[in-house]
């Protein structure tokens, strides 16, 4: 399914053979919303393996999400943010907010950092950059390992821990939240990346509003903030997939 108009009808064709036209029909607003959510659903069911073998363990799946997979460099935070750890360092993580156009993480596939190198320095006698693997942890793991002698942070990883900030200081409903990495390594971090999937766009079927005039601010309906028309974005082999999911989730409501 290439354009909107295709979703459109596959949706219809297949909503009113599974409730034998029974059912009320819904208007392209209902349909995009169904979609939408189910895309989501897809891409959450690839990566952790419901619809099958999880994400990256064969090529065909990673090619099902590979136009969601980002890579970004993190920006780095004052020292003046709560840490668990004193000699940590913290840093912001993309929000896909209008503010953060990088696209919001979904799933964190690969994590790095460039660090000093303790041992190697170059021909001006400055540490040589080398590259090291991040490494999730709890907050229950973190607190074992720093106060058992045996399992203290090494040279070879970063520890990671995670936290967010949310904040409704608008008092419109909609609430800031603000993500972040506490990175605990026993060399100096000067960069760190992460390669992640994101959140697909919404699939919308027809403009929801018009555009407002210039100084005025958009108030009609959106998905996601958004009301353009757009179509999914995802490989043509698992449309099919997504389909089925939002007719699937339409029938329930349907019959709830």
């Amino acid at each position: 399914m290439k354009n909107c108009q295709e979703w459109s009808l596959a949706f219809d064709q297949l909503y009113n053979n599974v409730t034998s036209n029974k059912a009320p029909g819904l208007s392209e607003y209902e349909k995009s919303v169904f979609l939408t959510d189910a895309q989501d659903n897809v891409v959450i069911g690839l990566y952790n393996g419901t619809y099958g073998k999880a994400f990256e363990s064969t090529e065909d799946v990673s090619n099902y999400l590979a136009t969601l997979v980002r890579q970004v460099e993190c920006e780095r935070f004052s020292d003046e943010m709560k840490k668990m750890c004193s000699d940590s360092v913290v840093y912001g993580l993309p929000s896909g907010s209008p503010e953060s156009p990088t696209p919001e993480i979904l799933f964190r596939t690969f994590e790095w950092c460039m660090v000093d190198s303790a041992c190697k320095k170059d021909s001006q006698g400055h540490p040589v950059q080398e590259q090291i693997v991040v490494v999730p942890i709890t907050q229950d793991e973190y607190w074992r390992t720093v106060r058992n002698p045996f399992k203290r942070q090494n040279d070879n990883r970063v520890l990671r821990l995670t936290y967010s900030l949310v904040d409704n200081a608008t008092g419109s409903g909609d609430l800031d939240v603000e993500k972040y990495s506490e990175l605990i390594s026993s060399k100096t971090i000067n960069k760190y990346f992460i390669r992640y999937i994101t959140r697909p766009e919404p699939i919308i079927l027809e403009d929801l509003g018009e555009d407002p005039e210039p100084g005025e601010t958009y108030e009609g309906l959106t998905i996601r903030g958004e009301y353009k028309a757009k179509t999914c974005t995802l490989d043509d082999a698992i449309h099919q997939l997504i389909l089925n999911e939002a007719v699937r989730m339409a029938k329930a409501a349907w019959q709830s």
